[in-house]
């Protein structure tokens, strides 16, 4: 199982996601103050907390876990390959969120670089699903072959 490529694709990704999680992903930029953003809360100069953008979290948790869960269903290859595709979704739903997050909290969005990390994990599942995709076209031409 772990000598497969998509698998350790997929571990990469599951650990970017992981780590995209518990770090800043931004600063929310408004007239008079700024507030940093990550996934579960915003916080301000103050130190206040703020859980207006759990939705991040919620997202990043699923695609984490999605992840997870597709690694260990290697016997199935066709469901593996649908589990990457919805985990690549999640990651692009993640985006979403996040650019719609500013709009609705009033103010412009300043990146930090964690919040590349979900990208990455994107194209390493992508990367993941090809290799599962070439394991059942390997595994159907051998069948013809019997």
């Amino acid at each position: 199982m772990i000598q497969r490529k998509q698998t350790l694709f997929l571990l990469m990704a599951f650990v970017l996601t992981i780590v995209c999680s518990c770090c800043q992903i931004g600063s929310l930029v408004s007239n008079m103050s700024s507030v940093d953003l990550y996934n579960l809360w915003l916080v301000d100069e103050t130190g206040q907390h703020s859980f207006s953008s759990w939705p991040l979290l919620a997202v990043l948790i699923l695609a984490s876990l999605l992840s997870l869960v597709t690694i260990f269903l290697y016997h199935k290859r066709k469901l593996q390959a649908q589990l990457c595709l919805l985990h690549m979704l999640l990651l692009v739903l993640w985006y979403v969120v996040l650019a719609v997050l500013p709009q609705s909290l009033g103010g412009s969005l300043v990146l930090a670089w964690p919040a590349v990390l979900p990208a990455v994990a994107i194209i390493l599942s992508f990367m993941a699903r090809k290799g599962v995709l070439a394991d059942e076209k390997l595994v159907r031409s051998l069948d013809r072959i019997r």
